[in-house]
């Protein structure tokens, strides 16, 4: 017997969740009966399923390995013992096949796991056979859902009739977390539930049999406030709801007049929500119409027993009528962030950050309003904390006692102070007195595993005060910052991938330079760096021409995930097109373990260029239009199908661990059957997804 086999059955189930459920069947499985059976244990316990959310996982050996093994209906199959299931499309395609995984043929028939209760969904692009089989699973088999899409593109309608099946009796959800606020911007989605928008289906909708019976709790994250006013009339089970407004609570498409009639109206939602004992809202709040609209929700509530919001300003006003201009205090929290009538209100939790000037700010004033003020006297909620940031000029207020935050030019909070001193994402706007924060930042935020650096500062044509500062301070610290270590940060940001590069060169070689020393500076801290978001790629090859010193071979391998934008090969200067011939190189030199891949385009998904030089003249604009007037000629589109074949290659080639590529671009519509023929071909034993602004493959 092994030393592993002494263990007792205790510890060896401690062991084995915490190794991924693809570990546990492709290492342990078989080994003997004993094993096999602890390591079904492990798949019923809570959050600890089948889980596809991390880089790494390749589609080849998930085929091949786990997923026959784990949907074998054998007599002690793992498939009965699985109760959770996350799959998350940000490291691969898993989304399009849940459907496969899920079912041996039909929707509905041979389902794989007949104990499955919870189920995330996450990052996902909207298909067919996936509304299909969230429908099945909701009205035949789960419990809870947790469900986010990336895109919707033109799969509204179908959206639409999966979010009123949702919200209907062939719901048997008890829990339900749903975004419709990442990448829904249409309104049509948030107007789903309106009567107006099924005239068809007004009788249905006003009987009780088009409610859902069965939602206890609910979180919603959402842009319009129409949304959730439909909502609560078809969920009168409901005793939990968390509402987050993916920024203030957008009104449209109704007018300033409807809003301002609807919220005279007096009353309350018990009739519609009797059970509700628990509301959350995160918003921020921008004008006196939506401290209105707060206020009437509000007192739509007002028997609830806990009530929880977080609220925010961004913006000092001149107006003297602006709310956020008055006293935020005790008698500021009590008329606009509480019900007017508060008769069962047991529980009130609040945080509110603001804009707002230094000189109305007296935190012992604000303090002190909550001691003499007799409500919260009479609740014993006199213990809060207020103070002010000076370097953003943020007031701060909260009903929870927390320790003093740390301010530094250039510091920003991500997550509200209430999670102080467990903080875990931060954002710097880089400042001169930037480096005396790092000197003390494993000190100061031992919890801090995500830094978002502002590039505002390092873009083409800045030449403000602060820029050169920068470029000072780079020069001359260099060696100190280069000793300091970020221990526990895995991730960095350098800007928004997502910003279309506009295929400009930056011909500034001091910003050029201090840039690249920055960012080879910042890397070179890190000890254990996974993920690597920058927003031109180019910068990083700034890095190796002019700081190389700071930036060493090994400094990137344990990098598992990168993001980066990649200038256009069709539009700019010679230069700038030809920047994407040097991804792979620099990849396969200094990020060789990368497991994911992420590009942001402007055009086309190829990132090498067959564009001919065109000097920057008179000629110039002329020839880039019969250039990008010939994209669509059948010979050009088989030149470029070459081109991606031939960058493909190499970079599967080249990066042995890489198992999802994804890009963002466009493309004409021509083009998709082409290139979708060509990876079929080269890459038969994957899972592809190709449309004209995505490219995503998984390996």
């Amino acid at each position: 017997m092994s030393k592993l086999e002494a263990l007792p059955n205790e510890i060896l189930i401690l062991i084995f969740c915490n190794l991924s459920w693809f570990e546990r069947t492709i290492s342990l499985w078989s080994l003997n009966a004993r094993f096999n059976f602890l390591i079904c244990l492990t798949f019923s316990i809570d959050e600890n399923g089948i889980i596809f959310n991390q880089p790494g996982l390749s589609y080849k050996k998930c085929y091949s390995g786990s997923f026959p093994l784990i949907s074998n209906l054998s007599t002690l199959s793992i498939a009965s013992f699985v109760r959770h299931m996350h799959f998350d499309g940000t490291n691969s395609n898993v989304c399009d096949l849940i459907h496969k995984l899920l079912f041996h043929n039909n929707f509905g028939e041979g389902f794989h796991y007949p104990n499955l209760k919870s189920l995330v969904v996450s990052e996902c692009l909207l298909s067919e056979p996936l509304i299909k089989s969230l429908s099945w699973l909701i009205e035949n088999q789960l419990y809870k859902l947790t469900l986010s899409f990336e895109k919707v593109g033109k799969q509204t309608v179908m959206l639409k009739k999966f979010i009123n099946k949702l919200f209907s009796r062939q719901n048997q959800l008890v829990s339900l977390r749903l975004d419709i606020a990442n990448g829904m911007c249409d309104i049509d989605i948030h107007q789903c539930l309106s009567l107006s928008s099924y005239p068809y289906s007004r009788v249905i909708f006003n009987k009780r049999e088009s409610y859902c019976l069965s939602l206890r709790y609910l979180h919603i994250h959402l842009i319009y406030t129409c949304f959730l006013e439909h909502i609560i009339e078809c969920i009168p089970a409901l005793e939990q709801m968390s509402v987050n407004f993916k920024s203030s609570m957008n009104m449209e498409p109704r007018s300033t007049t409807d809003i301002e009639t609807l919220i005279k109206s007096n009353g309350t939602w018990f009739d519609k929500l009797p059970k509700l004992e628990s509301f959350s809202l995160k918003t921020l709040i921008c004008d006196a119409l939506q401290f209105a609209y707060l206020k009437w929700l509000l007192n739509n509530v007002n028997y609830i027993r806990k009530l929880k919001i977080r609220l925010g300003g961004n913006e000092v006003s001149n107006e003297t009528t602006t709310i956020w201009n008055l006293l935020v205090d005790a008698n500021f929290i009590r008329q606009y962030c509480m019900p007017d009538i508060c008769k069962n209100l047991t529980n009130f939790d609040f945080y509110i950050a603001f804009k707002c000037e230094l000189l109305s700010v007296n935190t012992e004033k604000i303090i002190n309003s909550f001691k003499i003020h007799p409500f919260f006297i009479d609740r014993q909620w006199t213990n809060v904390t207020c103070f002010f940031d000076p370097i953003l000029s943020y007031q701060h207020l909260s009903s929870s006692i927390v320790n003093q935050l740390q301010f530094y030019n250039g510091l920003r909070y991500y997550p509200n102070f209430s999670t102080w001193p467990y903080i875990r994402r931060i954002s710097i706007d880089l400042h001169p007195s930037i480096y005396s924060l790092l000197q003390r930042f494993d000190q100061l935020f031992p919890n801090v595993w995500y830094i978002k650096v502002n590039m505002i500062y390092f873009r083409n044509g800045d030449e403000s005060d602060r820029s050169a500062q920068l470029r000072v301070l780079f020069e001359t610290e260099r060696w100190n910052l280069i000793n300091i270590q970020l221990s526990y940060v895995t991730r960095l940001d350098f800007g928004f991938c997502s910003k279309c590069l506009d295929g400009s060169c930056d011909k500034s070689i001091d910003r050029n330079k201090t840039r690249a020393k920055m960012l080879a500076c910042l890397i070179s801290m890190t000890v254990q760096l996974k993920y690597l978001i920058v927003e031109n790629f180019q910068w990083l090859l700034h890095a190796v021409q002019y700081a190389s010193n700071e930036l060493k071979n090994n400094l990137l391998l344990t990098v598992q995930y990168a993001e980066f934008g990649v200038a256009s090969c069709h539009r700019g200067s010679n230069e700038s097109i030809s920047v994407g011939k040097n991804l792979v190189p620099f990849l396969s030199t200094y990020v060789p373990h990368l497991q994911t891949l992420r590009l942001w385009r402007p055009d086309d998904f190829p990132w090498t260029s067959i564009r001919p030089g065109f000097k920057l003249d008179c000629r110039y604009a002329a020839l880039l239009t019969q250039w990008l007037d010939s994209l669509i000629t059948p010979q050009s589109i088989a030149q470029h199908v070459t081109i991606f074949q031939q960058d493909l290659c190499q970079l599967a080639e080249e990066l042995k661990e890489l198992c999802f590529l994804d890009i963002y671009g466009a493309i004409h519509r021509e083009k998709v059957e082409s290139y979708h023929s060509m990876v079929k071909t080269c890459f038969p034993n994957s899972q592809i997804y190709i449309g004209i602004s995505r490219f995503r493959l998984w390996i």
